[in-house]
């Protein structure tokens, strides 16, 4: 009998437990649960308040570094006894904000009678936004009209057409004829002035040519050819192969009265008017 009493007490106090932790329970979530009156909005997306006020004009209150809204007035619309506010917020991040906490009197008076404006920042809400954007909005643009069609159209006239003001009636390139091959020889050279020494139809330009074109040959005969001109005639008046003829030249050349005659400038002349094999 005694057990039972025993037993039946101690039933008693376990049910008592459990009722005062369920009370508690119940409490802690009354006291921690979100306020269902609070706007849900996503975070970072810029949400819309309109706001009446008769007080002094509104402004956003400093920005301090690490908020969690953030907030500018778009709009004021004022009226005889009250000013209207298009407000945008932006949510950074989680919790419970009161939009008034972020405005303050442009004078800075104390704001009296401002109406609160709770709203709550859900990341819930946030990681299905691109879906749920998606699900309202169409991800292609329809173009009507043949615009494609129109612009492959005028993208091949416009190339044509550049095409026509580069090639049509484009001038040929002139030719430039190839003098080289027909370029005489020393020894077709010299042929003309012992042509013209025998007629006697010779001429102070063509005695200095034909010069020219005998000390050339001298200096190939000596193989001078890489010497310097001055250097080059000293070796031809001093070899003996050369220097009587360059002397018999100078004077027929530079002595109006020179006994050197017109045959011995011939004979000079006549052993380089002969093509020499390469």
């Amino acid at each position: 009998m005694a057990l039972a009493q025993q037993f039946k007490l101690s039933k008693t106090r376990w049910l008592a437990a459990v009722g005062v932790i369920a009370c508690c329970v119940v409490v802690i979530w009354f006291f921690t649960r979100p306020n269902s009156d609070a706007l849900r909005v996503p975070l970072g997306v810029e949400q819309a308040a309109i706001v009446t006020y008769s007080g002094p004009k509104l402004a956003v209150a400093p920005y301090k570094w690490g908020v969690a809204v953030n907030v500018r007035i778009a709009e004021v619309i004022e009226k005889s006894d009250r000013r209207i506010y298009d407000i945008r917020y932006i949510v950074n991040r989680s919790g419970t904000y009161d939009l008034k906490d972020y405005l303050a009197a442009e004078d800075g008076s104390e704001l009296a009678a401002l109406p609160t404006f709770e709203f709550m920042g859900d990341p819930q809400l946030s990681k299905d936004l691109d879906t749920r954007i998606q699900e309202t909005e169409e991800v292609r643009v329809e173009v009507g009209g043949r615009y494609y069609e129109t612009l492959a159209v005028l993208a091949v006239l416009w190339i044509g057409w550049l095409l026509l003001l580069i090639f049509y009636k484009r001038k040929k390139p002139v030719e430039i004829a190839d003098d080289s091959e027909t370029e005489p020889t020393l020894a077709e050279q010299l042929r003309a002035y012992l042509d013209e020494i025998e007629s006697g139809t010779i001429d102070t330009a063509a005695k200095a040519k034909m010069e020219m074109a005998l000390i050339h040959c001298w200096r190939e005969e000596l193989s001078l050819s890489d010497r310097q001109m001055g250097d080059s005639l000293k070796q031809i008046s001093s070899n003996s192969k050369t220097s009587e003829a360059l002397k018999q030249l100078q004077h027929w050349l530079h002595h109006p009265s020179s006994p050197v005659s017109d045959a011995e400038i011939a004979a000079v002349i006549r052993p380089y008017t002969k093509e020499v094999a390469p």
